[in-house]
C-alpha cells in the first residue's frame, strides 16, 4: 500500500472514530441521556484516547515498513554483492556468513516494532533509520507537543490505571484533529523521500 493510500485509510478511521465519539457525546447531553454512557464517561473516555493512539502507531508501522522494502527494492535491483558490502562493513565473521547472491535486507518486523513508539522523539528516531527527517515539517514540530503529551497521557491509563477525566468528547475530537495534521505531516515527509 502506498503512503497516499494509508493517509487516506488511516484518515477515514479518525473520522469513523470521530462519528463515535460525537454520538457518544450526544447520548451523554441527551434530555434521557444513556445511563451507559452517563455512569461509564471516564471509561468510554480512556477507551477512545487509547484507539487514538493505537491508530497513530498502526499507521507509523506501516509507513515504516512501506519505506523498508522500497528501500530494499532498490537494493535489490541494485544487484550489489552480498559479500562485498558486509565485507566493507566487516561482519563476515565465519565461513557462514558469506553468500554469493545479491544484497537484500529486508525489513525485521520484530526489530521494527521494538523501535516504534506513539511517543515522538521514538518516532523521530525510527524515521531517522530510514533515512526521513521528519523535523523538516513544520505541522510535525508544531503537533509534536500536544501529540506527546496525549502519548503519554495515554501510557499513564494503560499502565498505571490512570482516570481520564479532565477529557471530555469534545477535547477528543479535536485531539483527533491534531492527530490527523500530524499524520498528514508525517506523510507529507516520507513522500519527499
Amino acid at each position: 500500500m502506498n503512503v497516499e493510500d494509508l493517509e487516506s485509510k488511516y484518515i477515514s478511521m479518525y473520522n469513523a472514530l470521530k462519528q463515535i465519539i460525537a454520538t457518544s457525546q450526544q447520548r451523554v447531553i441527551a434530555e434521557s441521556p444513556d445511563e451507559l454512557f452517563l455512569n461509564n464517561i471516564n471509561f468510554f473516555a480512556k477507551a477512545y484516547l487509547i484507539n487514538i493512539c493505537t491508530y497513530l502507531e498502526s499507521y507509523l508501522k506501516e509507513t515504516a515498513i512501506e519505506r523498508a522494502r522500497k528501500i530494499n527494492d532498490k537494493i535489490v535491483r541494485a544487484g550489489i554483492p552480498h559479500n562485498y558490502v558486509h565485507w566493507q562493513l566487516s561482519t563476515l565473521k565465519t565461513k557462514d556468513d558469506y553468500s554469493f547472491s545479491h544484497l537484500t535486507l529486508p525489513i525485521d518486523n520484530d526489530a521494527l516494532s521494538t523501535d516504534l513508539s506513539a511517543n515522538v522523539y521514538k518516532t523521530i528516531e525510527l524515521f531517522k533509520h530510514l533515512g526521513i527527517d521528519l523535523t523538516i515539517e513544520e505541522e510535525f514540530q508544531n503537533n509534536k507537543g500536544k501529540i506527546s503529551a496525549l502519548v503519554t497521557k495515554r501510557n499513564k491509563i494503560i499502565h498505571h490505571n490512570d482516570n481520564a477525566s479532565d477529557l471530555t468528547f469534545p477535547d477528543l475530537i479535536d485531539h483527533i484533529d491534531v492527530f490527523i495534521n500530524y499524520l498528514r505531516a508525517i506523510n507529507k515527509v516520507v513522500k519527499q523521500y
